[in-house]
């Protein structure tokens, strides 16, 4: 499976989810079987792709916790659009950065609990942002670790 196929499917349960189109048991269902699409998706740096995105949209819609706020809904959906988007590492970027900073502004508008797994949402944005700057640094060689690059 490309990542494209794969992102569709997510997005569509994202989207059912947002619009609360989707029971518990379903939704749990669904999770089981986009998991098990992930192995899937090739090439490789397509499935680390689909499973940090897999592994964060799980834990946002931990089914085991109360119903979903509207503003942890909210912030699942801004670090689905930004995870998911095909834009060039320029536009990745800024989209990425914009992400991180909205979900920051979700988080502060609740407190407790609810506060840091809307926080969490940011960590997989800062990993790939990470790796994006990390790629696009014309410093950075890619060396091994204890290489002189």
């Amino acid at each position: 499976m490309d990542y494209a196929a794969y992102d569709e499917l997510e997005q569509r349960l994202v989207d059912a989810v947002m619009a609360k189109e989707i029971d518990q048991e379903s939704m749990r269902l669904e999770l089981e079987r986009l998991h098990s699409l992930v192995p899937t998706v090739e090439p490789a740096a397509d499935r680390e792709r689909a499973e940090r995105s897999f592994a964060s949209l799980q834990s946002a819609l931990n089914y085991k916790v109360p119903p979903m706020s509207d503003e942890l809904a909210a912030a699942v959906q801004i670090q689905s659009r930004a995870l998911l988007s095909d834009a060039t590492s320029t536009e990745r970027v800024e989209l990425l950065e914009t992400a991180i900073a909205e979900i920051g502004r979700i988080a502060a508008t609740v407190s407790g609990a609810e506060a840091s797994r809307i926080r969490h949402l940011s960590e997989p944005l800062a990993m790939d942002l990470e790796a994006i700057r990390n790629t696009s640094d014309p410093n950075h060689h890619g060396g091994t670790p204890g290489s002189t690059d």
